[in-house]
């Protein structure tokens, strides 16, 4: 199973979505895409704004549905189901900054209305979170990257790109956004939290380079390829 996560950078559905057809996603989280022209049980959109949302797209016998959801969450933490192969919970991410409450606040309030669902069925929390350990002190304790980390690792979850190139939170080498386009602006934004019990199984993570996408959007690519579970 490869899951992907990729912000555009805004853009038409049509003209987007094929740029990821190299890493063959089974799953991907694909936010600030606009609105693509019908949605199916592989293709669903949230948003605002028809010309920038997030896209949730699923093939190789992959299906998607959206789970209801629960009233005051911060945009955007978007539960679906995940039906297929393997199936699991999903939780797409796109943090926003003009919103009562900002990136990495919002998503551990939206994280924690949805907490029920990690006891359920296995959980994936993948997309545009905005956060990293570096700004830390830009929000209050409790509700800073530490604190979202803290959580992730109380729900049995862990960041595969952590666990595969054993680098700490804040210690990117591999960054997934690059601010204003700028090569010396590198940042780790985006993410793939998984299961614990999944982390064994991670066969490859890839991030795109700077040169590759540079033409698509300021950030680039994640992702994460999983060996099968067993049957």
């Amino acid at each position: 199973m490869i899951l992907v996560t990729w912000n555009c950078c805004r853009g038409a559905f049509a003209n987007k979505i094929p740029l990821l057809a190299p890493t063959s996603p089974d799953v991907a989280v694909v936010p600030e895409c606009a609105r693509p022209a019908a949605e199916s049980d592989t293709c669903r959109w949230f948003g605002d704004n028809p010309r920038q949302g997030i896209a949730v797209t699923a093939s190789g016998g992959y299906r998607i549905h959206a789970l209801p959801a629960k009233a005051r969450v911060p945009k955007f933490v978007i539960p679906l189901q995940v039906l297929g192969p393997e199936p699991f919970t999903l939780l797409a991410v796109w943090s926003k900054a003009n919103q009562r409450y900002r990136y990495v606040t919002a998503v551990i309030k939206g994280i924690q209305k949805y907490r029920s669902l990690f006891a359920d069925s296995p959980v994936v929390v993948m997309g545009d979170l905005n956060t990293n350990l570096f700004w830390d002190s830009h929000h209050p304790k409790g509700e800073n990257h530490s604190a979202l980390i803290d959580l992730m690792d109380e729900l049995g979850m862990v960041s595969a790109y952590h666990h595969f190139f054993g680098e700490a939170q804040g210690c990117e080498t591999r960054p997934t956004c690059y601010l204003l386009w700028k090569r010396e602006r590198p940042y780790h934004l985006d993410y793939c939290f998984i299961p614990k019990a999944w982390a064994s199984r991670i066969r490859r993570v890839d991030v795109g380079t700077y040169d590759e996408w540079q033409r698509h959007s300021d950030h680039r690519p994640l992702v994460v390829e999983l060996s099968p579970g067993a049957s």
